[in-house]
């Protein structure tokens, strides 16, 4: 039950994080016009690193409730890790949607969504995971 609740405190913190992201993206569009799939990419890798601030906070606080100091130097290059890998993936799949001609919108929600699914394993099961996992062994 609390990882059902955790999904939706993360989906909250998701939207928060998208708007942000967002409507960043968009200023900067709009501050700096550009017809260019190359600057598209570039400007949603900036707009998408502004939400993982905002991310960190909220999913350790809230979402998952983790102490202050409970291994915040590790925790925090763990969380920085998984988002620039959700950097990564999702900077590459804005780039091949919009190369494979889906309007920019379309682009953005798929893009959105499978880094919003690879963020969420990868955080709960890793990043905010409290105490250790220990591995199972067979035998008798």
């Amino acid at each position: 039950m609390e990882s059902i609740f955790q999904l939706f405190k993360f989906t909250a913190v998701g939207c928060i994080n998208t708007l942000i992201d967002w409507t960043i993206y968009f200023i900067v569009l709009k501050m700096f016009p550009a017809e260019s799939v190359l600057f598209y990419t570039i400007a949603k890798g900036f707009s998408y690193f502004c939400g993982i601030i905002n991310s960190f906070f909220l999913n350790k606080f809230w979402t998952f409730r983790i102490s202050l100091h409970e291994n915040e130097r590790g925790r925090f290059v763990k969380f920085l890790l998984v988002n620039l890998v959700g950097l990564g993936i999702n900077s590459v799949s804005i780039y091949i949607f919009l190369n494979l001609e889906l309007k920019q919108t379309m682009a953005l929600f798929m893009a959105t969504f499978i880094t919003f699914l690879f963020n969420f394993v990868l955080n709960k099961l890793w990043v905010f995971r409290k105490g250790k996992m220990v591995a199972k062994t067979s035998g008798g």
